[in-house]
């Protein structure tokens, strides 16, 4: 049973493979929680309710798509580019 439904579409940022995650702890803090990994490399960085570690990687490296951790069926992927949640095949 599905709690909530985000609405997503399709995004010509999204890599043809999603990359696998460089870790468990976002690589600029060391947090363990509410990751997020890039969709590209697979850098692992905290989500913007922390320090913002995947935005910064997102600018820097121009890799404007994100996966939420741990990756399963409730993660999310979102792109920085388009300012929305887009459909990615993962986990």
């Amino acid at each position: 049973m599905k709690l909530f439904h985000r609405k997503t579409s399709r995004c010509a940022h999204v890599p043809s493979e999603i990359a696998s995650p460089s870790g468990a702890a976002c690589e600029g803090c060391g947090s363990r929680f509410n990751l997020r990994s890039c969709a590209e490399c697979g850098y692992v960085a905290c989500c913007e309710s922390q320090r913002a570690h995947n935005r910064q990687h997102a600018r820097e490296a121009r890799h404007p798509v994100i996966v939420s951790l741990p990756l399963g069926p409730h993660s999310f992927t979102w792109c920085y580019e388009c300012a929305r949640y887009v459909d990615a095949d993962v986990g």
